[in-house]
C-alpha cells in the first residue's frame, strides 16, 4: 500500500473523488466529507494535496475559498501545516536519518514528498513541540526555519 492509499484508509469517513473536470490550477477541494482531487498532478503533489485537504476536514469551518479575510487565510495556513504533519511524521524523519539523508532535499526525495511539504511539517513540529521531541532513542530538534537535527542515543 502506498502513502496515498494509506491516507485514504486512515480517513474512512471521507470520500476521495478524482475529478478530471477540476479547473486547471485547482489541485484539491474539501466539501462536506468529500475530498475532490485533480488527477493531473504528480504522486508527490497528490500526497501534499491530500494532506492539505484532510487538514481542512480536521480544522476548517465554512467556505474559505475566497481567502479575502485574515481569518480565512489563517484557516488555510493551519490546514496546510496540519496536512504537512499528516504526510510527514516524526517517525518519517527518523527513517530519513537512518537512511543517511543529510539535506531536506534528500529527505524529501526519500519520502517522495515535495520539499516544501517537509519544510512545512518541520516548522509545524518546531511550534508544536517547542523545538524538541523525543521518540524511542532519538531526539529531534525542529527549527522554525524548517531544518532538523536528529540525535540517536543508546
Amino acid at each position: 500500500m502506498d502513502k496515498v492509499e494509506e491516507l485514504m484508509a486512515a480517513y474512512p469517513d471521507l470520500a476521495f473523488v478524482f475529478d478530471k473536470n477540476m479547473p486547471a490550477g485547482q489541485q484539491g477541494l474539501y466539501i462536506d466529507h468529500h475530498v475532490y482531487l485533480n488527477p493531473d498532478q504528480s504522486q508527490e503533489e497528490l500526497l501534499r494535496t491530500m494532506g492539505e485537504e484532510i487538514g481542512h476536514y480536521l480544522t476548517s469551518a465554512g467556505d474559505i475559498t475566497a481567502q479575502d479575510t485574515n481569518e480565512k487565510r489563517k484557516q488555510e495556513h493551519k490546514a496546510r501545516a496540519i496536512g504537512s504533519a499528516i504526510v510527514v511524521s516524526p517517525y518519517d524523519i527518523i527513517r530519513c536519518f537512518e537512511e543517511g539523508c543529510t539535506t531536506l532535499i534528500d529527505c524529501a526525495a526519500f519520502l517522495a514528498v515535495p520539499p516544501q511539504t517537509l519544510k512545512d511539517a518541520v516548522t509545524y513540529y518546531a511550534r508544536r513541540f517547542d523545538g524538541i521531541k523525543t521518540e524511542d532513542n532519538y531526539t529531534l530538534f525542529f527549527h522554525i526555519d524548517g531544518t532538523i537535527e536528529v540525535v540517536k542515543t543508546f
